[in-house]
């Protein structure tokens, strides 16, 4: 598991430039728009079988459709968006917590990364027993109806995780027009 989440943080990077790249800038785009994304190197027919979702989400120009019992409410300036039907995934030694909800580069998706995974800066912390998490300790995007948004852990931005690692709530700016964010999860 330990592989899947730097897989996981470059499809999460990877549509943060494709969101920038194709809205524009827009952490929130004008209904209608449409975002595209661009084929990685590995086709899904290349993706081992037996592979995790993360590892498939390398391998689609898109990804895989992400389903299970995980929500998601997210509140942007005054837009709310609401996700259901994704999926948790905790390191082996929970050093980091990964939620997906849809398809990474659908028109329907949630993703946050919280903790230390193998992107992180030097010194970010476990998830391990939940709490406050903030600065290069978070990723957090999302598209919806044509509006996209995220959240990178710049300053002020933090992510709180409950101790079981099943929920938590998050604030912060969005990276490119500044609003307001906030909203919470739950596995």
């Amino acid at each position: 598991m330990s592989r899947t989440l730097p897989m996981l943080t470059a499809v999460l990077l990877s549509l943060l430039f494709v969101t920038v790249v194709a809205c524009g800038g827009g952490d929130e785009e004008e209904e209608g728009t449409q975002t595209t994304t661009t084929p990685t190197a590995t086709t899904a027919a290349q993706t081992p079988t037996g592979a995790t979702p993360t590892q498939a989400a390398a391998g689609t120009p898109t990804g895989p459709s992400f389903s299970g019992s995980a929500t998601a409410t997210v509140k942007v300036g005054e837009k709310t968006f609401t996700f259901k039907d994704g999926r948790c995934d905790t390191a082996d030694d929970e050093a980091w917590l990964a939620v997906n909800i849809g398809q990474p580069g659908g028109d329907d998706y949630f993703g946050l990364v919280v903790g230390a995974d193998p992107a992180a800066p030097e010194g970010a912390r476990p998830v391990r027993g939940g709490g406050v998490f903030a600065d290069g300790e978070i990723i957090l995007s999302g598209t919806q109806g044509g509006s996209s948004f995220t959240m990178a852990g710049s300053e002020g931005d933090k992510v709180t995780v409950a101790a079981d690692l099943k929920s938590g709530e998050f604030e912060g700016t969005t990276i490119i027009h500044k609003q307001p964010i906030s909203g919470s999860f739950k596995c």
